[in-house]
């Protein structure tokens, strides 16, 4: 899925011991500022007692939580596209606060993306992988440039094929939204 993306950065553990690769959240927030794009494919956590609490868990999520409250001033000048394959991003989970966009999703927004694919339950990590890659594929142009402004349609048109393999299994495909322009 990766190779879908312009010049990618991929963060991750793979048992190198290389720190600078490691996807903890000072890592992240220092590449964040170059990317037009940022996909996520990690786990999501919700805070259901205080919803600014809510994170992607990262690789040092338990020393230093990548939470919405930690990225409301972060500004970026270059983002277009955040897409968060993780669970629960744009799930607050309290009646109380039904009215109230106070998630991962939302975060990404104050952040500067325009654009936020995000989740409201649990998603399986094959079925993520083969809708992450299907909407990049609906994303690109003939040329393989992807066109940010389309990602709404690019979601719709993803999770219309969905839908239509498995119209008994909402579970599967109702999950994901789309935030934005």
């Amino acid at each position: 899925m990766h190779s879908r993306l312009p010049r990618p950065v991929l963060l991750m553990d793979a048992g190198t011991g290389d720190s600078i690769r490691l996807p903890t959240k000072a890592n992240v927030l220092a590449r964040l500022p170059e990317c037009a794009v940022a996909h996520f494919a990690c786990h999501g956590s919700s805070d259901l007692t205080d919803p600014s609490n809510s994170s992607l868990l990262l690789y040092d999520h338990d020393s230093d939580p990548f939470t919405v409250a930690g990225l409301a001033e972060v500004r970026l000048d270059q983002a277009q596209l955040a897409y968060l394959s993780a669970c629960r991003t744009a799930f607050t989970g309290r009646a109380d606060l039904i009215d109230e966009a106070i998630h991962l999703t939302s975060a990404c927004q104050l952040m500067g993306f325009p654009h936020v694919i995000g989740t409201m339950w649990a998603i399986g990590d094959t079925l993520a992988a083969n809708v992450a890659d299907a909407f990049y594929r609906a994303l690109s142009d003939t040329g393989g440039a992807l066109r940010t402004t389309r990602a709404a349609e690019a979601l719709h048109r993803t999770i219309l094929g969905l839908r239509d393999r498995f119209p008994q299994a909402p579970s599967l495909w109702a999950a994901y939204l789309h935030a934005g322009a």
